[in-house]
């Protein structure tokens, strides 16, 4: 046996029969104690630190007839137990295994046969002193897993703080046009961000984006793309340049595209921008790969409006079209990101587009009614980031 502890503890009221086994363990080197009962077994072990215990099962006990409590402890200090039974039932061969026994003695046997238990037994312990290793190793591995976590969780947390802080307040009413919108993150931190303000007390300007991926890397570059666009808007309201504005979003993806492969995030991103003139009601916009395109509802119906363009961040000297459409007194506009359309009905794209128009065309013209429309609310467990922008106007508000 390769245990060095060279103890081992006898529970037997039996003289005659534990003096040949005392012989036994002697000759092969052992120090040896006994002990009448299972309770003053428990009583000596902290003591006597046994490596192996020989529990003596008289005629007409059974194995079953021992305490769980007993075999419990036994198996928690790593004692390797073998019960000696006399004239044993089937049963009790099995039911010694099954509370954790390494072996099982059946009298009569002999010196060798002891010893060789004893040389399982040796294994058993080995084997267990590499598990309980491993368990140790496994143990200290978890905690240091989730003080990991419990780190990132609070960097999320943060993150997700800074994010929020450089979104737009939850609605923007100017005149008869209101701007609002909805973001349920799949994580802590989200892809996709939103942007509106008034330039020039004239100028509506938005945007949506949706970064390439989720996660703490994607959210990066939405606060990367929030400055860019305020410090863009705050060039052009200090210059009081009402000329620029008016060809506004002209310029301004191919800008954020330069910035973003300059910076070489490794992130693409699709994008919608636009730019309404309250004075004249006209809404200019430029896409660059908007998945779904935004949701046009008038008193005519609903339709979607047309555009295309490639993503950001992918190509170099990319130019992006500018569409321009005149607005009527009452409309309502939705811009939704893909991760919408992942939680409404139908099995293509095609037919969840169709339900993301249904559902516009079914909602009154106001932020919260296209809401209640797409059941946003409900998206607490989407795969992806979901976002929807609603630009409306009403001619007369109450």
């Amino acid at each position: 046996m390769v245990e060095t502890n060279k103890r081992v503890l006898i529970i037997s009221r039996d003289e005659k029969r534990y003096s040949r086994w005392l012989q036994y363990l002697e000759s092969a080197g052992w120090l040896v104690s006994r002990v009448d009962t299972r309770n003053e077994a428990l009583e000596n072990i902290p003591n006597f630190l046994p490596a192996l215990m020989f529990v003596d099962i008289e005629s007409g006990e059974h194995v079953i007839d021992i305490d769980e409590d007993f075999a419990q402890r036994c198996r928690d200090s790593g004692l390797a137990v073998i019960p000696i039974l006399s004239c044993p039932q089937p049963e009790d061969v099995a039911d010694s295994y099954r509370r954790g026994a390494i072996d099982v003695l059946i009298e009569p046997f002999d010196d060798t046969d002891m010893l060789n238990a004893i040389e399982r037994a040796g294994s058993f312990k080995d084997l267990y002193r590499e598990n309980m290793d491993y368990r140790t190793q496994l143990e200290r591995a978890n905690r240091d897993l989730r003080d990991s976590l419990n780190t990132l969780k609070m960097d999320q947390l943060a993150g997700r703080e800074v994010q929020l802080n450089v979104l737009p307040e939850q609605r923007l009413v100017y005149g008869d046009y209101e701007i609002a919108h909805k973001i349920v993150p799949s994580l802590y931190l989200s892809g996709d961000f939103v942007g509106y303000s008034v330039l020039l007390d004239r100028f509506l300007i938005f945007y949506m984006a949706d970064v390439s991926g989720h996660g703490a890397s994607s959210a990066f570059v939405t606060i990367m793309l929030s400055f860019m666009v305020r410090q863009i808007s705050r060039r052009h309201t200090y210059e009081d340049d009402t000329v620029a504005l008016l060809r506004a979003p002209e310029g301004l993806l191919e800008h954020i595209n330069r910035q973003v492969l300059t910076m070489k995030v490794d992130k693409h991103l699709t994008m919608l921008v636009g730019s309404i003139d309250t004075h004249r009601d006209v809404l200019r916009y430029a896409t660059a790969a908007q998945q779904p395109m935004p949701v046009m509802v008038t008193e005519s119906g609903a339709q979607y409006l047309q555009g295309k363009g490639k993503p950001i961040g992918l190509f170099d000297d990319v130019q992006w079209a500018i569409e321009e459409i005149a607005l009527p007194k009452s409309f309502s506009i939705s811009i939704a990101s893909d991760g919408l359309l992942e939680c409404l009905p139908g099995s293509s794209m095609a037919e969840q587009e169709q339900s993301f128009l249904d559902a516009c065309a079914g909602a009154d013209m106001s932020h919260n009614g296209v809401c209640t429309s797409l059941n946003i609310d409900a998206m607490k467990d989407a795969p992806d980031d979901v976002s929807l922008l609603t630009i409306t106007r009403k001619s007369s508000r109450e």
